[in-house]
């Protein structure tokens, strides 16, 4: 609950922490749980904080931040976690607000949390109309199952715009710039994406996916028992099978991350010697431990690429993104989009291309990839690639996230961009 507090505090740059600090007295369980918890808040903000400022006669913003962090805790049990009875969550919230606020704070936690119980009304089953249609009604709070609490009262708001954006948990700003690049039916069915609870998923060398329920805890066995097995969506998967026709000695991957991708690059090329790297050093620390001893795979400084300039074959970019295409796996992305920061990011994406692009040598290769869905950060960015570099789209593929409440005709899948290019034999950079 403090976690939260101070969450409110920095909204919209939600983050996800660190368990270390606080959890030192918590047992496995009670740590899973308090995931779970900050996991529902983080993606279900907006709708908690509308809900708890209509059950309460203070604004959200005066209310304080560790009470708006009880709050918070207590409403996402109350609405999202049905394996948590509405009295234990109360009572708990009540308590810890006594203890770690003031003796006051308790009464008002109960008041609103009670409040909430109230206006949440009955469960409409996934078949009901109401429930297939849940953005049309002011009254309805979709479920990640299908399913939709009806509420007591119409509360949501009027404009249909920031109703979907209340209900799915998206920034307005981000749900005004889908309509305008995809249309009111696309953003209709991302926003139901974002309601889904992310599987985990598991790519196999054979190229099938698996869907892994077993828990975290058997999941390093899992893949060890298949060596080449990792932990990948299928669309994050697609990007480097863009690749597959293509034969380089030498593969630069150079936003490599944890090295998901790089995994996939040096099953799909045996013959490749790749160089990875990251300016994040906790990125980077967890590359030097995937990467230990491997044969053909070496983890490189940033800026330390000089012994391979002119020489790749393969430079794959897998750039920092909006995450658009993935905000049910990262939460805290759902509300900070706006058009100064997609002005920042295309200019850092711009950044990292004009400075990884001299390592080419002639006729080589370009993956580029994002996990986001806004064309100002692919299609874009792939054409002013060939423009600047003298290059030409060879592949390019935007993929809409898969999947809806209720509903398995489509499998769980991310949404993404990936743009493979290659470089004419005597390309130089353009320029003008």
């Amino acid at each position: 609950m403090k976690r939260l507090g101070r969450q409110s505090m920095r909204y919209p740059d939600l983050a996800i922490e660190s368990l270390s600090r606080e959890d030192g007295r918590l047992d496995a369980r009670d740590r899973s749980l308090a995931r779970a918890i900050e996991t529902t808040v983080l993606s279900r903000w907006r709708i908690l904080t509308h809900l708890l400022e209509a059950c309460s006669k203070r604004s959200w913003g005066k209310i304080e931040p560790e009470l708006r962090g009880a709050l918070l805790s207590g409403a996402a049990q109350i609405l999202f976690m049905d394996g948590i009875p509405d009295h234990a969550a109360v009572d708990q919230t009540v308590r810890w607000s006594k203890q770690t606020v003031r003796k006051g704070a308790g009464g008002f936690v109960n008041g609103i949390l009670r409040a909430l119980i109230r206006l949440r009304g009955e469960l409409l089953p996934v078949e009901h109309e109401d429930a297939r249609n849940w953005w049309l009604h002011r009254d309805l709070i979709p479920l990640d199952s299908g399913n939709a609490w009806k509420l007591g009262k119409a509360v949501l708001p009027e404009d249909p715009t920031t109703r979907l954006g209340v209900q799915a948990s998206l920034g307005d700003d981000l749900v005004l710039s889908w309509i305008g690049s995809a249309g009111w039916d696309t953003t209709v069915r991302r926003a139901a994406h974002c309601l889904l609870r992310p599987p985990i998923t598991i790519a196999r060398p054979d190229g099938e996916f698996e869907t892994w329920t077993e828990g975290i805890e058997g999941l390093r066995t899992r893949l060890a028992q298949e060596p080449g097995s990792r932990v990948q969506d299928r669309t994050s998967s697609q990007a480097v099978e863009a690749t597959r026709g293509l034969n380089p000695r030498c593969i630069v991957d150079f936003c490599a991350g944890r090295g998901t991708k790089t995994r996939q690059l040096a099953l799909l090329h045996p013959e490749a010697t790749i160089l990875a790297g990251d300016t994040n050093e906790d990125r980077r620390d967890d590359l030097y431990k995937a990467f230990e001893g491997h044969d053909r795979v070496e983890v490189v400084e940033p800026r330390r690429y000089g012994s391979v300039l002119g020489m790749v074959d393969l430079l794959v970019l897998d750039v920092p993104c909006s995450n658009s295409g993935v905000l049910p796996r990262r939460p805290q992305a759902r509300y900070r989009y706006n058009r100064e920061r997609m002005r920042s990011l295309r200019a850092l994406q711009k950044e990292i291309i004009e400075e990884s692009v001299p390592l080419l040598g002639p006729g080589a290769h370009v993956l580029y990839s994002t996990c986001s869905l806004e064309p100002a950060e692919n299609q874009e960015q792939a054409d002013w690639i060939a423009r600047r570099f003298d290059a030409r789209i060879t592949e390019q593929r935007s993929t809409e996230p898969g999947g809806r409440p209720g509903s398995d005709d489509v499998p769980y899948s991310d949404g993404g961009f990936h743009a493979l290019l290659t470089r004419e034999p005597d390309g130089s950079p353009d320029e003008s």
